[in-house]
C-alpha cells in the first residue's frame, strides 16, 4: 500500500487584501504564486512598523499591533547578509497601506546608485528569515505576529490564484460580515491571504500480498492520483480540521470524497505546514506550522477512516 506525506509551503509570504490587489501587476510575484493550489483567508491586526535606526550597514525597526501591547524589534545587518547587502544600505523607502503619516507597513531597501535590494512587509521579512533567505535579529515575542485566525479555506487547482479571486464570493462575504469594510475601509488590512503549494512524498510498501496495481505504481512511480487530487484532498482535510465559519461546505464525511484521495485507498496520509506560522480556529484551537518537522502539527488519516489532529 502507499503512504503519502504532503508538506504545505507558502508560495509567497502572507499578504493583506490591500497588498494582494496591488501585487496583481507584479510579474515576479505572479510567478511565485503560480504553484499555489490551496489558500487560507485569515484575520490578524495590521503590523505597524517604525524606523529606529538606519545606516550603511543595516537598519533597525520596531513593530507593533493595535491589540498587542508588546513590540518586537527587527535588526538587519550587512555582516549577516553579505550577499544581499554587499555594497551597503544606501537608502530606505517606506510604504503605507493607510493614510497615517506616523507609521508604515512595508520597507524598500536600496543599494549603491539606488540598486533595488528588496521590498517587504513584516510578514515578508519574517518569512524570508525563517526560510534562511535573509538573516534577522529579532527581539521580543514574535508569536502574536505569526498567528492568524482562519476564516476560509479554498483551492485554486484550475486557475491562477489571482484569477480565482477575481470572482471570489467568499472574499466580499468575509469583508462585510467581519465588518472589515464599511464604515472603516482601512481595516481591510486586517484580512490576509496565505497561499500554499504542496510538496508530496509517496512511500510504497510492497509485500508478497501487494496488489498488481500497488506493485506497478511502486515500481514505476506512476500513481493513480496526481497533484490536483492531492490538493483537493488537502483542502477538505484542512476544512474538516478547522471548520472555518465562511466555508459553506464542511466536508463532514471526509476522508470520504469523490475527487480526493479516498478512492485511491492509501494506507496513511499526513498533512503538515512547513512554515513558522500558527493557525487559530474555534475556541482557542491551534494548528502549528514549523520549519522543524518535530514541532509541526499533523493532520493524519489512517486506513481511509481514522482522522486526527496531532499537536
Amino acid at each position: 500500500m502507499n503512504n503519502l506525506e504532503s508538506i504545505l509551503k507558502l508560495s509567497y509570504s502572507p499578504m493583506t487584501v490591500f497588498e494582494f490587489d496591488i501585487f496583481r501587476e507584479d510579474k515576479d510575484i505572479c510567478d511565485f504564486l503560480e504553484a499555489t493550489s490551496v489558500y487560507i483567508i485569515a484575520k490578524r491586526k495590521l503590523p505597524i512598523m517604525r524606523l529606529i535606526d538606519s545606516a550603511s550597514n543595516g537598519f533597525k525597526i520596531s513593530v507593533t499591533m493595535n491589540n498587542n501591547s508588546q513590540d518586537i524589534e527587527i535588526l538587519m545587518l550587512q555582516e549577516d547578509n553579505i550577499k544581499l547587502l554587499h555594497d551597503g544600505l544606501m537608502g530606505i523607502r517606506v510604504g503605507n497601506n493607510t493614510e497615517s503619516k506616523d507609521e508604515f507597513h512595508s520597507i524598500t531597501l536600496l543599494g549603491k546608485n539606488e540598486r533595488f535590494i528588496m521590498n517587504a512587509n513584516m510578514d515578508r521579512l519574517i518569512h524570508l528569515d525563517s526560510n534562511k533567505k535573509i538573516k534577522l535579529r529579532v527581539k521580543g515575542d514574535i508569536v502574536p505576529f505569526i498567528t492568524y485566525e482562519v476564516l476560509y479555506i479554498g483551492q485554486c487547482t484550475e486557475e491562477h490564484i489571482f484569477k480565482r479571486f477575481k470572482s471570489h464570493h467568499a472574499l466580499m462575504d468575509i469583508l462585510i460580515k467581519e465588518k472589515i469594510i464599511p464604515p472603516n475601509y482601512d481595516k481591510v488590512n486586517d484580512l490576509l491571504i496565505l497561499p500554499f503549494n504542496i510538496e508530496s512524498n509517496i512511500i510504497s510498501e510492497l509485500t508478497g500480498d501487494s496488489s498488481e496495481k500497488d506493485l506497478v505504481e511502486g515500481l514505476t512511480g506512476r500513481f493513480s492520483f496526481d497533484n490536483k487530487t492531492i490538493s483537493l484532498d488537502c483542502e477538505k482535510a484542512l476544512i474538516k480540521a478547522m471548520d472555518p465559519k465562511y466555508n459553506k461546505q464542511k466536508f463532514r464525511q471526509y476522508p470520504k470524497s469523490m475527487d480526493g484521495l479516498y478512492n485511491h485507498n492509501l494506507k496513511n496520509i499526513i498533512y503538515r505546514i512547513e512554515e513558522n506560522i500558527i493557525l487559530e480556529y474555534g475556541n482557542d484551537n491551534k494548528i502549528n506550522g514549523s520549519m522543524n518537522p518535530e514541532e509541526a502539527s499533523i493532520i493524519s488519516i489512517k486506513e481511509n477512516n481514522d482522522f486526527s489532529i496531532i499537536n
